[in-house]
């Protein structure tokens, strides 16, 4: 039993001197709005929360891409079908299906109808009350377009099945018709502690 343990321990040693060699450090050593790399983009760090780190791409991982055709709800829209179909398994494939973490969000329109609604994925994209938590982490005056959240600005009782929540490169939220083509920027919980690729900043 000690042999296996120490056995073990000796891989564990190893692995983490072979990922050194490498340069890369656990996730959880990144300061909040630091940055690193992966083989499907560069990630900025939004939060850290034990175990647990929240990030979002630093570029747009898609562009031109519509919510939806007739409806505002992210339930049943053309981008959450995107997300299941294409983008979540190139996140599995890149970091691992353990390493997702399966979270939940409410999707409380902006003028909180709908509070009872709840979103489990473990990618996806940001929510109107993140895009305002993270908001100076977000600024990428780079950006090409504005992005999707997964928000709906109201309801079709109160005259609105169409607004989407949106958010500018340079951090201005609005909204806009979700018939209209928008950039994606996917936004998902990590295990801390795997290893990545740091970013240096100048």
């Amino acid at each position: 039993m000690k042999k296996e343990i120490l056995n073990k321990a000796k891989e564990l040693m190893e692995m983490l001197l072979e990922e050194e060699k490498k340069g890369n450090v656990r996730l959880s050593e990144i300061p909040v709005g630091g940055k690193f790399d992966t083989g499907i983009g560069r990630f900025i760090v939004l939060e850290q929360k034990g175990e647990k780190t929240a990030v979002i791409t630093e570029e747009l991982y898609r562009k031109d891409v519509r919510f939806d055709d007739d409806s505002n709800e992210y339930f049943t829209s053309e981008l959450s079908d995107l997300f299941e179909e294409e983008i979540f398994p190139e996140f599995k494939e890149e970091f691992g299906a353990e390493n997702l973490c399966d979270a939940t969000t409410s999707l409380v329109t902006v003028d909180m109808q709908n509070k009872d609604e709840e979103l489990h994925a473990k990618a996806r994209p940001l929510t109107f009350e993140e895009a305002r938590k993270y908001n100076e982490l977000l600024v990428n005056k780079d950006l090409p377009d504005w992005y999707w959240t997964c928000t709906a600005w109201s309801t079709e009782e109160r005259g609105w099945p169409y607004s989407v929540a949106v958010v500018s490169p340079v951090g201005i939220v609005g909204d806009n018709g979700c018939g209209c083509s928008y950039g994606v920027r996917p936004f998902c919980i990590l295990k801390s502690n795997i290893f990545v690729s740091k970013v240096e900043e100048d």
